[in-house]
């Protein structure tokens, strides 16, 4: 007989339940009487381990399977599961410490859908399912195989919702017979039900907080933070082991440009993309992060060898080279690889990312596009690189660029037609600098634009002085056509200083014109329409394409002078001269010589019909006060010497 009272101790309000039963044992009766406390404090006592779990900080798959053993003790006629929905829409096993773990296996990653079984449909409808008999039942027609072998012939599922009322997932019993819930198991499902809603939201805060600190929110790779910790990770195990960890730091070539040029969407959209791409040379998604702005890194670990590594970088390139594909055009980009390996390069991992990152820069030196191996000699090279870079950002504001002249001489008339101007550093510990050190740094650090500018207000503001015959040329960066203002740069010099835009001349290389995107085509067209001329530099040493040419207006061509320096010794050079001026004359160009430096380099060019020559034999660099005397010697005219 069962028998329920509510407990006469002081202050206890809990129902309790006695079972009373008797027996006879040597010939006397005797009562045996059961005491036990109730299904609902019992499922109480569950409610708290659970959330005891919870503030502990256990995993949602042990807190889960914790709350199915708990639940078939207190119902021993059922077996029970718990499974989750993934943003993709399909079940994900959590818990069901009973069941196999094939049949566990099987279930996952299952779609949900209006015939999925009990869960599946569940989670569909966002509503219980009962099946009293799979065996029958056309939600299990084609799930039925898995459960009716394991003895299973009935299933009731609940879509477990969040507070918002999403769907998470699926709470299950399962029965041995054909038969549906009890008053008892539906007091049960109820609870678990909110214990397993508090418990998967409780998970998603926590992954939310997991990813912000350690992932990067537009690719969702791991961040730098991460990162270091996977590294460290994997430093610790090869110490023991003997192999070795390989970091490769990807540095995205001019991708700046393409933000410029194409929108931050689209560059994110790139970004993206690589990130995706990357992702498909490792196993581990901690060993692949995204660094910051353009830059990624990729990291490996084993019984490397130098060509297993050289391999991966290979890989890495031949990812990024592939084309992308933007508003129907295929876009082409390359990436730097910087590697250190660990523990030779170092044993710790911060160290490592950070000579990977040196290495990258080191191959951004050399000329972009390929990967190279950190050697140690570039730690010291790099601290020179930094604090020269330091002293180039001082460079303006304390005065120490200074502008030289070299004289472009008209060879009909022998006058000083131009002057091209060049740049100089003087700096006060090293002294003069040349243009050939510094002004890569500049372009590699992001000063090219100031500097740039600075040099066309300086030119227009000293030009403007000069005899107005004499016209004067700058040197245009590649990097300064990023800068989608550089018309409105030259506009503002000119009218600024009021030099007339016919005696100003921009040198371009070739570079300029196969980059052939829209911000060089719109900025050459615009310092078209402003008058101002424009030179090709270093002619016939790139593709020299006549498309170029025709494409884009250009007023000069400048042969270089590996070719003038030939011209005598060598008849390919000597042709070669000889080709340019011809082309350039027949589409109107004029055409001058660069780097004459002999008597007989100059009757040559003279000779094969070149208007104009400059190099040193004719005229060196020289200061403007200098540039001032000789153009009054040769031209009979002087220019202001400040």
């Amino acid at each position: 007989m069962q028998v329920r009272e509510r407990c006469s101790c002081q202050g206890c309000n809990e129902v309790v339940e006695l079972e009373i039963g008797r027996f006879l044992y040597d010939e006397r009766w005797f009562a045996k009487i059961e005491y036990r406390r109730s299904a609902a404090w019992r499922l109480h006592l569950i409610q708290q381990e659970v959330l005891e779990a919870m503030a502990y900080g256990l995993p949602l798959k042990a807190i889960m399977d914790t709350l199915c053993r708990k639940v078939e003790q207190l119902a021993p006629s059922v077996t029970c599961s718990v499974l989750e929905v993934d943003p993709q829409l399909r079940l994900r096993h959590i818990a069901s410490p009973s069941l196999p773990e094939h049949y566990s296996a099987a279930i996952d990653g299952l779609p949900i859908g209006a015939k999925a079984g009990s869960c599946g449909t569940a989670a569909y409808r966002g509503e219980p399912v009962e099946v009293v008999d799979i065996a029958t039942d056309p939600l299990w027609e084609d799930y039925k195989q898995l459960a009716l072998p394991l003895g299973l012939r009935a299933c009731w599922s609940s879509p477990i919702k969040s507070s918002d009322g999403r769907v998470l997932g699926a709470f299950a019993f399962y029965y041995p017979r054909s038969r549906g819930p009890n008053l008892l198991e539906r007091q049960i499902v109820r609870t678990c039900l909110h214990l397993c809603m508090i418990a998967m939201e409780h998970e998603e805060t926590r992954s939310r907080a997991y990813e912000y600190a350690f992932s990067d929110p537009l690719t969702r790779l791991a961040n730098r933070t991460r990162f270091q910790q996977r590294v460290s990770e994997l430093l610790a195990l090869v110490a023991e082991t003997g192999q070795k960890v390989a970091v490769h730091y990807v540095g995205l070539d001019r991708f700046q440009a393409i933000n410029e040029m194409l929108g931050y969407a689209a560059g994110d959209e790139i970004l993206q993309s690589i990130g995706s791409r990357l992702a498909t040379l490792v196993r581990d998604r901690e060993a692949l992060a995204r660094i910051g702005g353009d830059e990624f890194a990729v990291v490996q670990a084993g019984d490397l060898k130098d060509e297993d590594v050289a391999g991966r970088a290979r890989r890495i390139g031949a990812l990024v080279e592939e084309p992308f594909i933007v508003a129907g055009q295929p876009l082409h980009l390359e990436a730097s690889i910087g590697i250190a390996i660990g523990p030779e390069d170092s044993k710790s991992a911060d160290v490592l990312i950070h000579n990977a990152a040196l290495a990258m820069r080191r191959v951004k030196e050399l000329g972009r596009g390929t990967y190279v191996f950190y050697e140690k000699h570039l730690n010291e090279r790099m601290q020179r690189r930094r604090r020269t870079e330091r002293d180039l950002q001082d460079a303006l504001s304390r005065g120490e660029l200074e502008l030289y002249f070299q004289p472009i001489f008209c060879l009909k008339t022998g006058t000083i037609e131009q002057a091209e101007a060049l740049l100089r550093w003087n700096h006060p510990e090293r002294g003069m600098v040349l243009p050939s050190e510094f002004i890569p740094l500049a372009e590699q650090c992001g000063l090219i634009q100031e500097i740039g500018e600075w040099v066309i207000r300086k030119v227009c503001a000293l030009a403007a002085k000069w005899p107005g015959s004499v016209g004067v040329a700058v040197n245009l960066s590649p990097l300064q056509f990023d800068n989608s203002d550089l018309g409105k740069v030259v506009a503002s010099a000119l009218e600024v200083s009021g030099l007339d835009p016919s005696r100003l001349e921009l040198e371009i290389t070739e570079s300029v014109l196969l980059r052939d995107c829209a911000v060089s085509v719109s900025i050459l067209d615009e310092l078209a329409e402003l008058g101002v001329s424009i030179a090709l530099d270093d002619f016939g040493t790139g593709f020299s394409s006549l498309s170029y040419l025709q494409r884009f207006k250009v007023d000069r061509i400048k042969i270089d002078q590996s070719f003038v320096r030939d011209i005598n010794t060598s008849e390919g050079s000597l042709k070669i001269v000889r080709a340019i001026v011809m082309l350039g004359h027949s589409l109107g160009l004029n055409v001058t010589a660069e780097g004459v430096e002999t008597d007989d380099q100059l009757a040559a060019v003279r000779g094969e019909g070149c208007d104009a020559a400059q190099g040193f034999y004719i005229g060196m660099p020289c200061s403007l006060a200098e540039f001032a005397e000789q153009l009054e010697r040769v031209n009979g005219s002087a220019a202001p010497a400040a």
